[in-house]
C-alpha cells in the first residue's frame, strides 16, 4: 500500500551516521570502538603513557653506561641506541593511530554539520529538526533492542541541540566567552556553500559537538565496563545502579573522557614548512583543545557556566533516548519538564533551561501525536487522525508543528504542514473527553483502520493519546516529512 520498506537516500545517510559514532563490527571502526580500543590498550599499558617500561629500561642503561667502564660502555651504548630507536619507532606508530583516530573524528563531525546545517539560519533549522526527527523515528520505542539502539542515537541528537543551543544563546546575548565571541560574526555563521565549512563552524561547532558526543566516551574505558557488566560480562548494563557503583561510574567516565579527549585525539598535526604558519596552527590547536576540555569539565557543575550548552541537551536526550526498562513512549513531552526540574535544582541555567524549551517545544521532533481534526465547516470532526512532529522553534511550546501522516483515516505520504493546540490534541486529557461521547463502535472503527496491529491493540486506550509513528517511517514513501508541499 505504501511502496517497498526500507530507507531512503536521506534516511540511509543518517543510519551511516549512526554506524560511523557508534556500532559493533568486527572492523571495529566506529568512533567510539576506535575510543574504546585506545582505552584498552593505554589501560595494559598503566595509565597514559604507552612507553613506560621502554622508558624505564632507557633511564636503566643510562644510569648504567656513567658507571660502567670504557669496554662495557660501547656495549650499553649499542643497547641503548636500539632502545631509543624502538621507542621513537613505537612513538611515530603511535602518533600515527591519534591522528587517524582525530581525523576520523573530524570527519564526522563535519558530516554531522553538514547534515544538520546549511547556508542560512532558516534553512539550517528545517535540516536540524529533519536530522533530529530521523534519530527519533528510528529509535523503536520499545521492544528489547530499544536500549542498545537508544545508546547509539542518544549522542547525535543531543549534539545537534547543543549546537542549536549555542545559536539561541549567541542571538539572546547570553554567550560570553571570550574564545566564541571572538570568532562569532552573524553575517559568516554559516558556509558561503553547500558542503563547506565556515570558521564558526570549524573552530566553535565542531568542538562543541565532540564535547557532546563524547561526554560519556569514559563509560567505555575497561574499569568502568567493569562496573557496569561485571567481570564476566553478564551484568545488564542497562540496570539501576547502587549509589557507590553510581558514583565511582562518575568519576572514571570523567577521569578517562579528559585523557580520551586530551591524549586519544589530542591536537592535530601541522602539515607545510612555514614556522609562522606552524606556530600559528599549533596555538589555534591548542586553543580548540582547552576549549572541549573546559566544556566537559564545567558540564559537571555548570550553573551558569558554557557547560550548560552540553549539559542541558544531555539531561534532555536522555529522556527521549532512555535505556531505561521503565521508558514509556507516553512520558517523551514530560522531557522539557525534566530539565525545568534541573533548572530549578540550579543543577543547569534556567536561561538556558528556557531557551532550550524555546527550541524544541514539549512534543519532540519525530513523535507521533492524535489529534481532533476540523472539518469543511471548521468545526471539530467525530474521529481523530494522526500527525508527526517536524518543526523546531514552536510560537507555543504546547502547541508543536506536525506534519499530517493520515487524511480522512487513511495514511498519506505529503501531508499539510498543521500546529496542533492543546484543544485538539489527544494528549491532554480535557481533549480526550471531547470524543468520550462518540459511540464506542465509531472508535473502534477508527482504531481498525489507523492500526495494521488492530488485534493486538484491542485492549489498549481506545482513544489514545499519542501514536508510535516507527512503522509509519519504516516505508521509504513515506519518510519526507520535511518536504515543500
Amino acid at each position: 500500500m505504501h511502496g517497498p520498506m526500507g530507507e531512503s537516500s536521506y534516511t540511509k545517510s543518517v543510519s551511516n551516521l549512526v554506524k560511523d559514532v557508534e556500532s559493533s563490527t568486527t572492523l571495529q571502526d566506529s568512533i567510539f570502538e576506535q575510543a574504546k580500543l585506545y582505552f584498552e590498550s593505554s589501560d595494559k599499558a598503566d595509565g597514559n603513557d604507552l612507553y613506560f617500561e621502554q622508558q624505564k629500561q632507557i633511564r636503566a642503561l643510562e644510569e648504567s653506561w656513567q658507571s660502567a667502564d670504557a669496554k662495557n660502555k660501547v656495549t650499553i651504548a649499542k643497547k641503548l641506541s636500539v632502545a631509543l630507536r624502538t621507542l621513537k619507532k613505537d612513538y611515530a606508530s603511535e602518533e600515527d593511530k591519534r591522528i587517524q583516530r582525530l581525523h576520523k573524528v573530524l570527519a564526522v563531525v563535519s558530516q554531522l554539520l553538514v547534515l544538520s546545517e546549511a547556508e542560512n539560519w532558516q534553512k539550517t533549522q528545517v535540516n536540524s529538526a529533519k536530522l533530529l526527527g530521523t534519530l527519533q523515528l528510528l529509535s523503536p520505542g520499545e521492544g528489547v533492542n530499544r536500549p542498545i539502539q537508544n545508546q547509539r542515537l542518544k549522542p547525535i541528537y543531543r549534539s545537534v541541540l547543543a549546537i542549536r543551543l549555542l545559536d539561541k544563546l549567541l542571538n539572546d546575548g547570553q554567550i560570553n566567552t571570550q574564545y566564541i565571541q571572538d570568532r562569532y560574526h552573524a553575517d559568516s555563521r554559516y558556509p558561503e556553500k553547500v558542503g563547506a565549512l565556515s570558521l564558526f563552524q570549524r573552530e566553535v561547532a565542531i568542538p562543541v559537538i565532540m564535547s557532546s558526543l563524547f561526554q560519556d566516551i569514559g563509560s567505555l574505558h575497561p574499569k568502568a565496563q567493569l562496573i557496569l557488566k561485571g567481570k564476566d560480562g553478564t551484568l545488564d548494563e542497562f540496570r539501576l545502579l547502587e549509589k557507590e557503583e553510581r558514583l565511582s561510574l562518575l568519576r572514571i567516565n570523567h577521569e578517562q573522557t579528559l585523557n580520551f579527549i586530551t591524549f586519544g585525539l589530542g591536537v592535530d598535526s601541522y602539515v607545510g614548512n612555514s614556522k609562522e604558519e606552524r606556530s600559528e596552527f599549533g596555538k589555534n590547536e591548542n586553543q580548540r583543545l582547552n576549549f572541549v576540555r573546559t566544556l566537559l569539565k564545567s558540564a559537571l557543575q555548570p550553573k551558569l557556566g558554557l557547560g550548560n550548552l552540553i549539559k542541558a541537551p544531555q539531561i534532555y536526550a536522555s529522556i527521549i533516548f532512555s535505556s531505561k526498562q521503565s521508558h514509556n513512549f507516553f512520558d517523551l513531552p514530560k522531557a522539557m519538564l525534566i530539565v525545568a526540574k534541573a533548572a530549578e535544582r540550579e543543577a543547569i541555567s534556567k536561561i538556558v533551561s528556557d531557551s532550550l524549551l524555546s527550541i524544541v517545544g514539549h512534543f519532540p521532533q519525530g513523535y507521533g501525536i492524535t489529534y481532533i481534526p476540523k472539518d469543511n465547516d471548521k468545526k471539530a470532526a467525530d474521529r481523530y487522525e494522526y500527525a508527526i512532529v517536524t518543526g523546531l522553534n514552536p510560537e507555543d511550546p504546547f502547541v508543536p508543528t506536525c506534519r499530517a501522516a493520515t487524511r480522512n483515516l487513511t495514511f498519506i505520504a505529503s501531508g499539510q504542514v498543521i500546529t496542533i493546540d492543546k484543544k485538539s490534541n489527544l494528549y491532554f486529557a480535557t481533549t480526550k473527553k471531547r470524543l468520550e461521547k462518540i459511540n464506542p463502535a465509531r472508535l473502534q472503527e477508527i482504531l481498525r483502520k489507523l492500526s495494521s496491529n488492530f488485534e493486538e491493540r484491542k485492549e489498549i486506550e481506545i482513544i489514545p493519546s499519542y501514536w508510535n509513528p516507527y512503522s509509519f517511517f519504516a516505508y521509504k514513501k513515506l519518510q519526507n516529512l520535511w518536504k515543500q508541499v
